[in-house]
């Protein structure tokens, strides 16, 4: 092969390799993007991070504890005073708590609470059951006669039920002590303190002339 016909060779060669000019009117292709970025290179908005950004603005928002326990449900007869109600807000709030963490905070509370008062009181039942079963056998019906006669006679009817609200009048040693003392106080009548047997203003200075309360 001569000299000159291997150049036009290679200029053909060349020239068929060299990329063809994109036609006239032909739609241009984008060059290919980077996965994790933008159309024009810059870094893609993280999906985590807009919910972060999300999460942390409300987050950042003040929570109206007292609608918040005003909402929660508590057990029948149980409510929630202001004094309480002042001191659990200033606890949420210094730990930042969420509405719904408050809620069910205070609902579980509540319930336990309800769960130890149910428990005192049957524990208390169950206890004046047995000061009564006690009783009915260590004491006789005329002893338990006259406990009731002498309670009812001798303290106002207000204190005799905080007497049975207790449990007092079931036990067996206050039973044989108001026994004796109804025994003993049987006959006996009451007398208002204004009601003196001969009703004389002098009476108190006669029997204490040295007193120095009298006029």
């Amino acid at each position: 092969m001569s000299d000159e016909a291997a150049a036009t060779e290679i200029t053909t060669d060349t020239a068929s390799a060299a990329p063809s000019p994109v036609a006239e009117g032909a739609a241009a292709v984008a060059p290919p993007v980077e996965p994790g970025s933008q159309p024009d290179g810059s870094p893609a908005a993280d999906a985590k991070d807009t919910k972060t950004d999300t999460k942390d603005a409300k987050a950042d928002s003040p929570v109206d504890y007292a609608k918040a326990l005003a909402e929660v449900k508590l057990p029948e007869g149980m409510a929630i005073t202001p004094e309480t109600s002042k001191t659990a807000i200033d606890l949420f709030t210094k730990h930042k708590l969420t509405a719904d963490a408050v809620k069910d905070l205070t609902a579980f509370s509540a319930q336990q609470q309800k769960a130890g008062a149910d428990g005192n009181a049957k524990a208390f039942a169950t206890q004046v059951q047995g000061w009564k079963a006690e009783a009915e056998k260590s004491t006789t019906a005329e002893e338990r006669g006259a406990a009731k006669a002498a309670v009812l006679k001798v303290f106002p009817k207000d204190l005799v039920t905080v007497f049975e609200t207790f449990g007092l009048t079931n036990r067996a040693d206050f039973i044989k002590a108001m026994g004796t003392l109804g025994k003993a106080i049987k006959d006996d009548v009451f007398v208002p303190g204004s009601a003196a047997a001969n009703g004389s203003a002098n009476d108190a200075r006669r029997l204490f002339p040295n007193s120095t309360m009298n006029p």
